[in-house]
């Protein structure tokens, strides 16, 4: 009951939307997602400072990772109950509940809008896209790149993007690829009005704790 009731308001909200963006579904899409995301940002942009404060601390502890590596070379187990032991000292956890947490709160809008999308008989198209219910790889292509270059963009500082950095880079841009090539054309829309707010809100974190030491605790 409750998630057909999520549904109908989501397809109803789409239909105004349209209407407002000149009976363009598309534009309704873009527009509905970044509205949603910027309302959810006040619950995410917490976990991202977070996030953005174990990275720094992870950063200012390479020095004293290195030494444990070096020292218990040839003793991994030594080597991880060390390095578990350094973390839990700067409050750095494996899991985070609560980023958890944030991160499952954005599927249940991009699972309604999916399913809204998939409700209704003709959304029409948008840019050159012919219907947005069905899958456009052009637009999944720029999705995953839009994807990627927010992740890029929201590196921790010059130095971190690096090689290393741009696996998890490049691992966002391929499943971004992989959701977007094979769902509708309105998935791949959400998925880029979700990168660039992701994008600004990391800029936020960024901005709002630059002056914090990196062993920060909340």
């Amino acid at each position: 009951m409750l998630w057909s009731n999520l549904l109908d308001v989501t397809r109803s909200a789409l239909f105004v939307l349209a209407h407002w963006c000149g009976g363009s579904f598309g534009t309704a899409i873009l527009v509905g997602s970044a509205a949603v995301r910027l309302a959810m940002l006040p619950l995410t942009l917490r976990s991202a400072r977070r996030r953005l404060r174990q990275e720094r601390t992870l950063a200012a502890l390479g020095p004293q990772l290195a030494r444990i590596k070096k020292r218990y070379a040839n003793q991994p187990a030594l080597v991880m109950a060390e390095t578990q032991k350094l973390h839990a000292a700067h409050g750095i956890s494996p899991l985070d509940p609560r980023a958890l947490g944030a991160a499952l709160l954005q599927m249940p809008p991009a699972m309604a809008l999916y399913s809204a999308i998939r409700g209704v008989a003709k959304p029409g198209a948008f840019l050159w896209i012919r219907d947005v219910a069905r899958p456009d790889r052009w637009l999944a292509v720029i999705a995953a790149l839009v994807a990627a270059a927010i992740a890029w963009a929201s590196a921790v500082s010059p130095e971190g993007k690096s090689a290393a950095q741009a696996i998890p880079i490049l691992v966002t841009g391929a499943l971004t690829l992989a959701i977007a090539w094979h769902f509708s054309a309105g998935v791949a829309l959400y998925s880029i009005a979700n990168s660039v707010i992701t994008g600004i809100e990391r800029q936020i974190a960024i901005r709002t704790t630059r002056d914090e030491p990196p062993n920060f605790r909340e």
